[in-house]
């Protein structure tokens, strides 16, 4: 008697399992089963991470700037502040190339070129301030004393070669006019020459560091990353719809082997 039940439970099931609507159902779980796992992936929340710290990037190396514009027209007496943030921004390009290698094999990400081109416009960027910093301070301590100089010597004279060097120490290229060279002694024409020549070196070393290059290239990389989220957004988006449908289906398909099997 046993043995019986247990064959006709057995011939039941076997039954069950061989008929198309179990094998719908089961199809039906394993396709929510995979769509659940896409709908939980963190792409986004990786791209965010990344979005964040190109903001900060921007954020940070603003305020560098605004430093190096207080630099170029005075000098500083303490650049550990000024360091302190370079080294911040330092680390923050090498660190955003070292995660995006890491990150490669996982999700999506811009080319490897972009972002070792960015590290290594950032650490150029911050040699140019490292060298244009204590230059441009050595310049105005040069320049403040040709100005007393010159104020001692005569001042009729001296008045439009002052304004000069005032237009030259708020970085001006200014050139030094040959007319003014038979007017003054030649040590001081010299010394002026050589200031404003010197001057003229140093405002190209300001034009790399006052080149937006490194924005531009931080902004194309949270661009990509923009884009890329939407896009993830939008599959994320219809998965969830499919999700939504595939479990209403199943949840008729359940419905209807359930009726059926009372039946």
């Amino acid at each position: 008697m046993q043995g019986n039940r247990i064959h006709s439970l057995g011939e039941i099931l076997k039954s069950r399992i061989n008929a198309p609507l179990v094998w719908g159902i089961l199809l039906l779980t394993l396709a929510l089963t995979v769509l659940f796992y896409y709908s939980q992936k963190q792409q986004m929340d990786v791209y965010v991470r990344y979005l964040d710290t190109l903001s900060d990037y921007k954020f940070f190396s603003g305020r560098v700037m605004q430093k190096m514009e207080r630099v170029r027209v005075a000098s500083e007496g303490n650049s550990e502040e000024l360091m302190s943030s370079l080294r911040g921004l330092r680390e923050i390009a090498v660190s955003v190339y070292a995660a995006s290698e890491n990150d490669r094999s996982i999700v999506w990400m811009p080319p490897e070129r972009e972002f070792s081109e960015f590290e290594n416009s950032v650490l150029v960027w911050i040699a140019s301030i490292k060298r244009y910093v204590p230059e441009r301070a050595s310049w105005l301590d040069s320049a403040m004393n040709l100005v007393a100089t010159l104020n001692r010597w005569n001042l009729e004279i001296a008045e439009p070669l002052v304004k000069n060097l005032d237009s030259a120490r708020l970085g001006f290229a200014i050139l030094p006019d040959s007319a003014w060279k038979g007017k003054l002694p030649d040590s001081l024409w010299l010394r002026y020459e050589s200031i404003l020549l010197w001057n003229a070196k140093i405002a190209e070393l300001w034009n790399r560091v006052a080149g937006d290059r490194v924005l531009v290239q931080c902004d194309n990389l949270a661009q990509s990353f923009k884009i890329q989220s939407l896009k993830n957004r939008e599959i994320k988006f219809w998965t969830q719809q499919v999700f939504y449908l595939i479990s209403i289906v199943l949840l008729l398909f359940t419905l209807f082997f359930a009726v059926r099997s009372r039946k």
